[in-house]
């Protein structure tokens, strides 16, 4: 593995066992910034998403992978934390529920998502926002704009252009418009932004996870479409 992958797969196993720390007395019924889902309800996808992970990692390593469908969190997290340190050829295909992609996306996305998901746990249980620390920004850097390929969906009726600063070099996000329009990412055509919006490396992870909303943010040129940006890009 690379010392990159190597990085975001530890950075992955801290996170989640930062969240299983957490877990330890946590009253299950509080609710999550996550629209209607308690702290159990998160307990039981983080123990999902770790128990895929994990199965991934040990396929893409030539291993048997034990069904993930129903873990438990302690389970789940050990499971991760063994396939993280498997030797894994960074180029190598990883099966996830999104779709295949190598390893040197699938790990980082590993890392976001633990990292997004401890951060939601300690929300629920302080109302405070942690912020990502480096490893985890690091980390988010580089796999937000693949994401957001992934999942754009909704285009706007006009062109578009939505910068976001902050994160790494930042990422330009441009649409164009109308019938058979769709949205591309570092579109290089000169055009000034429709709306930029800008922030720490935290608050654009947050942002583009719609943990926070854009009045968090300095948003330049269109409001408008900072307030829908979710709706473009729908998850996680």
């Amino acid at each position: 593995m690379t010392p990159a992958v190597e990085d975001s797969l530890r950075t992955a196993s801290t996170a989640y066992r930062r969240f299983a720390d957490h877990c330890r007395g946590a009253e299950s019924t509080l609710p999550t910034r996550l629209s209607g889902w308690t702290v159990a309800e998160l307990v039981e996808h983080v123990a999902w998403g770790a128990a895929m992970e994990a199965a991934a990692l040990r396929a893409a390593a030539g291993l048997p992978a034990p069904d993930p469908e129903r873990p438990d969190l302690a389970g789940a997290i050990a499971a991760f934390a063994q396939a993280a340190t498997l030797e894994i050829d960074p180029t190598t295909a990883v099966a996830l529920p999104a779709g295949i992609v190598p390893l040197a996306y699938a790990a980082p996305l590993f890392a976001f998502e633990a990292a997004l998901h401890a951060a939601d746990l300690e929300h629920a249980l302080t109302r405070r926002d942690r912020p990502l620390d480096g490893a985890e920004l690091a980390a988010c850097s580089l796999v937000v704009g693949p994401m957001l390929d992934l999942l754009a969906t909704r285009v706007p009726a006009e062109d578009v252009v939505i910068d976001l600063v902050g994160l790494g070099d930042g990422i330009r996000l441009s649409a164009t418009g109308g019938t058979g329009g769709g949205w591309h990412r570092g579109e290089p055509d000169g055009r000034a932004a429709t709306t930029t919006v800008v922030g720490t490396a935290h608050e654009v992870v947050m942002f583009v996870a719609g943990r926070i909303d854009p009045t968090r943010l300095d948003v330049r040129g269109s409001a408008e479409h900072a307030r829908r940006f979710k709706s473009y890009f729908p998850g996680p």
